[in-house]
């Protein structure tokens, strides 16, 4: 599943080539190397009520049919991820993905992987740091206490490529990454289903990478260090291990 991602500007030529976003929007938001959907914060992201602008979402979904603020901060914590196997059949997305679609900016994300029972963190990136988009899918509740409109999305996820399918080795999933020559078309209000499902495919693994990262998540307190998380960091545990598998014989794992 994919619970957290960063986003940085640096890169943003084919996003702008594609005519996905201008690099005038792009100015309308900051940089930020964790983006913990925990959190639920606000995010940007490309809506199909207003194609050509940067608008902000919180992270984690909420039906415009909850009927209370409790309903709602439940809810969310399970709207993070969409499966998009399962997409078209739960009511918290049914509406959204048929209707409401949307492309969330992303520079990486991260995963952790299994091995002897611990799990090791890694950030997964496109091959030249570019800044890609998820394919999610929003929603806009009205909070009956407070009157207040509240736009919110959730991330697509479908069956991991070879890539990370070795990194998230328990669940086997991945963010749904959108091409992009064809981005703009996922918010194309008038697909069908079939066109819809013909998106949900993971990315090239060829044009990905990935490294292992410090622990940046605290067990004991469930806190979170901020400093410098998609560094490159050495486990020489990890690299024995992996020099077994074709895991540890693709370079693009380790810097």
């Amino acid at each position: 599943m994919c619970f957290y991602y960063a986003i940085a500007k640096k890169k943003s030529a084919k996003l702008i080539k594609n005519k996905i976003v201008s690099e005038k929007q792009l100015e309308l938001f900051v940089d930020k190397e964790l983006v913990n959907g925990f959190a639920h914060p606000e995010m940007p992201i490309i809506s199909n009520d207003i194609t050509d602008v940067i608008s902000f979402a919180r992270w984690g979904l909420i039906p415009s049919w909850v009927k209370s603020k409790e309903e709602a901060d439940n809810i969310r914590k399970y709207t993070l991820n969409a499966k998009s196997e399962t997409i078209f059949e739960k009511p918290s997305f049914i509406e959204s993905i048929k209707s409401k679609r949307c492309l969330v900016l992303c520079s990486g994300f991260y995963e952790w992987q299994k091995v002897k029972n611990k799990k090791y963190p890694y950030y997964i990136s496109l091959k030249d740091d570019e800044i890609f988009v998820f394919a999610g899918i929003w929603a806009e509740w009205n909070n009956p206490q407070t009157n207040e409109k509240i736009k919110t999305y959730s991330i697509i996820t479908v069956e991991a490529n070879e890539l990370v399918s070795e990194i998230h080795n328990e669940k086997k999933r991945m963010p749904l990454i959108l091409e992009y020559e064809t981005a703009k078309n996922w918010l194309n209000p008038n697909l069908s289903e079939s066109e819809i499902k013909s998106f949900f495919k993971p990315y090239n693994h060829l044009e990905m990478k990935a490294h292992t990262i410090k622990h940046f998540l605290s067990k004991s307190d469930k806190s979170i260090n901020n400093e410098n998380i998609t560094a490159y960091y050495h486990y020489p545990e990890l690299l024995s291990e992996l020099s077994k598998t074709n895991l540890g014989n693709q370079g693009t794992l380790f810097k």
